[in-house]
């Protein structure tokens, strides 16, 4: 979790009160497949959802193009990739905070959660690397 601290100062008081507000987490979106259909590009991927199985879901967004590409579907994993990272960052300082306050319970929460994200990490490099083996493919061939 990431947090985000304000300052509220009440009017007529000498007291400053902090208070937490809690920032939206953005969650990345591995992008695997496409579809065109009725000028619309139907664009699947997974994300951090999971079905009873511990499966990630696939799910998919709709947009507004009757033209699509592998390119910009790379280009897109390349930015959540780069998010995911960010991500893996930020909760790894919250669990070494929560390790060094010796919150025990909230430290193996996140660490579960870091884990998952390693996990999600290897399905990006696996995937950036079948691109680019089909890409070398489609150059030589």
């Amino acid at each position: 979790m990431h947090f985000a601290f304000n300052l509220l100062l009440l009017q007529n008081t000498p007291y400053i009160i902090l208070a937490m507000k809690k920032t939206p987490i953005f969650h990345p979106k591995l992008y695997f497949k496409y579809e065109i259909e009725n000028n619309q590009t139907k664009l699947f991927y997974y994300s951090n959802q999971f079905d009873d199985l511990g499966q990630r879901l696939i799910e998919y967004d709709l947009l507004e193009l009757d033209f699509f590409s592998k390119q910009e579907m790379y280009q897109m994993n390349e930015k959540q990739y780069h998010h995911l990272n960010i991500y893996i960052e930020r909760q790894e300082r919250v669990m070494n905070t929560y390790l060094q306050k010796g919150f025990k319970d909230q430290f193996h929460i996140v660490k579960t959660s870091i884990n998952l994200m390693y996990d999600f990490k290897k399905e990006f490099d696996n995937w950036f690397s079948s691109y680019m083996n089909t890409f070398k493919i489609g150059i030589d061939s």
